[in-house]
């Protein structure tokens, strides 16, 4: 049977003759055809009704939407279906049809998208609302739930596939339910890198970075830094100073007196030296030599240079408090007694990313917990651990603490496990939604929509009590100097005192021990 000219012209303009025509009923056409269910079909051989319906029916059942039939005892009529809300045979003149193949997606008249959530934070997020009923939250929530009101459908969830406590779906599951087809589009996102065949995944919705989550290093107490300046060894090389200082000007002063080079300089080391290098005001001689001029100078530029160093340093110090060294590597996680934490679901991709070798030689610094203790730790989160986190997640780490002075993580450079991690849809290589799911990625994505359910899915979460943030605290930022930050020197002080006082004893003692024995001698 041979199309009419009208009918091949028009299927040019429509199409562009991308169309495959089927000539004889075989059951090697329908493995060939459910590979490319999307293309359009034609059947040229549909010669009673009843054989018309049961085409149709096995085109539905392999998900074949775009099928036309030419009846044999009626030329001027052509076949086809609607699938949804219900399966319709639909017959057309061929003079009144405007378009052959009509999107079948446009229209399912509420028919039901069955989907399921995967119960990773924050993307998906189970919870039971005021009635005790099971609620989903997280912006692919929202995505999922918008995707079905542009095709006119329903969201059914499938509850009794989603685990709970706060357990992850393993992906294994998922595909599983997606091959038999209890779920159409699963609520979940995964790493498309990790399978190597990309036509079982829709469009990537997202490209992410997995880094490690590490706790920020604690800062240097503030009376250190007041008595050192923010580094011990300032006050070693001081004390080097101002003994170099002491015996300088002390072998000067002998060889004005013309007496031989001592290194006893203990006089000059506690009076004038330690006075200059204190800032405080020093005697001088009446009229010095050029030597001592010389030697008065360099003492007091020494202690002009040194006490700018320490006042600067301070105050950036106080301003911005030096840290405790960073952790950059296993060597320094062991140090600091830290451990990551992950669970079964992350080691393919924790192999992946830093290989057998260096997982099982580091496995002292790893431990292994389900899923529901993982994501409840890494909300807290608790800072005894690392934790593996997308770019997703760790805004939402971010905002939690970003009314506090300090947030006691960061995001570690040196601990990024995948630089480049595409994020997508698992979905059947025949499924229907393909191509509507994809043209509504990508509209999404371009109108910003995405990105506003992104960020509005933080104040549901905050709203149902998933999330949290916390107030501001009662730290002083730039504060001045306070009595605890002289602790240090009080304590300097204090036992000076005390052993001034104790010497003043001493001598008292012994001078009337002497008097005494004078006494008794008389």
């Amino acid at each position: 049977m041979e199309l009419p000219s009208r009918v091949l012209h028009e299927l040019k303009v429509e199409l562009g003759y991308e169309s495959i025509l089927l000539l004889q009923n075989s059951s090697n056409c329908w493995i060939d055809l459910k590979a490319i269910s999307e293309t359009p079909i034609i059947n040229l051989n549909a010669n009673q009704e009843i054989y018309v319906q049961a085409l149709f029916r096995n085109c539905l059942e392999n998900h074949m939407l775009n099928v036309l039939a030419i009846a044999t005892w009626s030329p001027g009529h052509i076949y086809s279906y609607r699938a949804f809300p219900r399966f319709t045979i639909v017959k057309r003149s061929i003079w009144q049809v405007k378009r052959y193949f009509e999107p079948q997606l446009k229209d399912m008249g509420g028919y039901p998208i069955v989907t399921m959530p995967d119960n990773v934070f924050p993307r998906t997020v189970v919870y039971k609302d005021a009635q005790g009923h099971y609620q989903l939250s997280g912006y692919l929530s929202s995505f999922m739930e918008n995707f079905a009101k542009t095709l006119n459908a329903t969201l059914k969830i499938s509850w009794h596939q989603v685990p709970r406590d706060n357990e992850i779906v393993k992906f294994k599951k998922v595909t599983r339910l997606i091959q038999t087809r209890t779920v159409d589009i699963p609520a979940c996102i995964s790493n498309i890198a990790l399978d190597p065949d990309f036509r079982n995944y829709s469009h990537v919705m997202e490209i992410s970075k997995w880094q490690l989550m590490v706790p920020l290093e604690s800062e240097i107490d503030r009376t250190l830094l007041v008595f050192g300046g923010g580094s011990q060894m300032q006050i070693v090389y001081a004390m080097c100073l101002m003994c170099l200082l002491a015996l300088l000007l002390h072998n000067v002063n002998r060889l004005e007196l013309g007496l031989a080079p001592s290194a006893c300089c203990l006089g000059a080391l506690t009076d004038p030296v330690l006075r200059a290098i204190l800032y405080q005001t020093l005697s001088m001689p009446r009229r010095p030599s050029l030597r001592l001029k010389i030697t008065y100078m360099l003492i007091l530029v020494s202690s002009f240079l040194s006490y700018n160093t320490y006042i600067t340093q301070l105050e950036t110090n106080l301003v911005h408090p030096l840290t405790k060294p960073p952790i950059r590597s296993y060597q320094d996680m062991r140090r600091v007694g830290l451990k990551i934490l992950f669970t079964d679901l992350d080691k393919p991709a924790m192999l992946k990313a830093i290989g057998k070798h260096v997982l099982s030689t580091n496995w002292d610094v790893h431990e292994l917990v389900n899923s529901s203790v993982f994501q409840a730790m890494r909300c807290l989160p608790n800072s005894s651990y690392a934790y593996p986190v997308t770019q997703t997640m760790w805004p939402f780490i971010e905002r939690k603490f970003a009314r506090q002075h300090r947030a006691p993580f960061r995001l570690s450079k040196d601990f990024t496990l995948l630089s480049l991690v595409p994020f997508a849809i698992p979905l059947s290589n025949d499924s229907i939604y393909h191509r509507a799911l994809n043209s509504y990625i990508l509209h999404t994505q371009a109108s910003g929509l995405y990105s506003f359910w992104y960020r509005r899915s933080y104040y549901k979460l905050l709203s149902i009590g998933k999330m949290e943030e916390l107030p501001y605290n009662n730290f002083e930022c730039n504060c001045y100097l306070r009595w605890i930050d002289l602790y240090y020197f009080w304590l300097l002080y204090t036992c000076m005192v005390c052993l001034s006082l104790v010497i003043f004893a001493f001598e008292l003692s012994a001078r009337l021990i002497k008097k005494i024995i004078r006494e008794q001698l008389v």
